[in-house]
């Protein structure tokens, strides 16, 4: 072979060799960059779909409060967070709390009754940066989320924003008679669906009674140490889970009052719910097992659910007995019982945290207090 053919022949192999190099190199280049940018629309359209579930089971919750609620109502709080993020809805279905699916989003008429939560699925389809050299202009990125609504059953840390008083009210809430002496109150006091509706009128009074475990007992709370004004700020609870037992904490309410009202008049807390009182924690932790329910301090509460409470504002110097026996606020405590109260009002507010099954309570069969509902993100 000629000299020139041989260059000739060299320089052709060179070109193929610099072409297929060059196609690795964008082929590489293209996995890179469109390779972060699809774990970024990724993460993006979980996110959405974790929103767009959620939204949808607070849509339940809601309706396990009490409020009116149909299929309408769930398609538009699904549809929005998946509008609102920037992804497609797909089909989603509601499901029991066992997340077996019980019916679709979208059907109309009202939500299925065995219907727990929802299971949400969206896709969103993004351009690629260099891949479409090998013909893939665009990519889609899909993601499933399912959450639950039902009966709060977890107390979540201070550290992640719980703020919950180290005392506790008795289910259902307990007045004062005359002597100061706990007097039960039948029914259940009146709850608000958002602290837009709190008005005077609507307002709740509960008192502290002196005598026995009464309507309102101090506690300490899990992961907390100090006297009881430095267990109320700042916030220090470690959380919980309920059922549970809390012991009586040590310390003067009467020198308290100015730091409750400081940081938490009209503010949202969560008020512990105790349904009975034990001189020691049983060792099943059941209430029937208890042998000495006991009297006065150094009690033991069994906290079976909390309440969120709109705080108004704190009368507990131990002598407001004109405040707590005047509105705003009901009922009055009446005669000389109580000089120490909390008032507010409970909201219907829905928590995240550990949920259980909701089960309906007939109020004219039996002695109801309505749960606090929550939401649960199971995915």
């Amino acid at each position: 072979m000629a000299p020139q053919q041989r260059r000739t022949g060299q320089a052709g192999q060179s070109i193929v060799i610099l072409a297929i190099s060059m196609a690795v190199i964008l082929a590489a280049t293209a996995v890179v960059l469109d390779g972060g940018n699809a774990m970024a629309q990724q993460r993006g359209t979980q996110n959405a779909t974790d929103a767009a579930a959620l939204a949808g089971a607070v849509v339940i919750g809601q309706q396990f409060s009490g409020a009116l609620k149909s299929d309408t109502d769930v398609l538009s709080a699904v549809s929005n967070a998946f509008a609102n993020n920037g992804t497609i809805m797909g089909t989603t279905y509601y499901v029991d709390f066992s997340m077996n699916q019980v019916g679709t989003v979208g059907d109309g008429g009202a939500i299925p009754a065995t219907a727990s939560g929802v299971e949400a699925n969206g896709t969103r389809s993004f351009n690629t940066l260099l891949a479409g050299i090998i013909g893939q202009p665009n990519w889609t990125a899909g993601a499933t989320a399912t959450a639950l609504a039902g009966e709060w059953e977890g107390g979540c840390s201070a550290a992640d924003g719980c703020g919950t008083l180290p005392v506790v009210y008795s289910i259902p809430i307990i007045t004062c008679d005359g002597t100061n002496r706990p007097l039960r109150v039948g029914g259940v006091y009146t709850s608000i669906g958002d602290p837009s509706q709190a008005t005077a009128d609507n307002e709740s009074i509960v008192p502290l009674c002196t005598t026995g475990p009464g309507g309102v007992g101090w506690i300490d709370m899990p992961g907390c140490s100090g006297n009881l004004s430095q267990q109320i700020w700042p916030p220090c609870s470690s959380g919980f889970t309920l059922p549970t037992w809390l012991h009586t904490s040590s310390g003067n309410p009467n020198n308290v009052e100015n730091v409750i009202n400081s940081h938490y008049a009209g503010t949202i807390i969560l008020i512990p719910m105790f349904d009975s009182t034990c001189r020691d924690v049983p060792s099943s932790g059941l209430p029937a097992d208890c042998t000495d329910p006991g009297n006065g301090n150094n009690l033991y509460y069994h906290i079976p659910q909390v309440a969120p409470f709109l705080l108004d504002h704190a009368y507990i110097q131990g002598n407001n007995n004109p405040e707590c026996n005047q509105a705003p606020g009901q009922p009055l405590v009446g005669g000389n019982g109580s000089t120490s109260c909390f008032k507010g009002w409970f909201v219907n507010e829905m928590l995240q945290g550990q949920v259980g099954q909701f089960t309906p309570c007939d109020p004219n069969t039996q002695n109801c207090s309505l749960p606090v509902i929550g939401t649960q993100l199971v995915r």
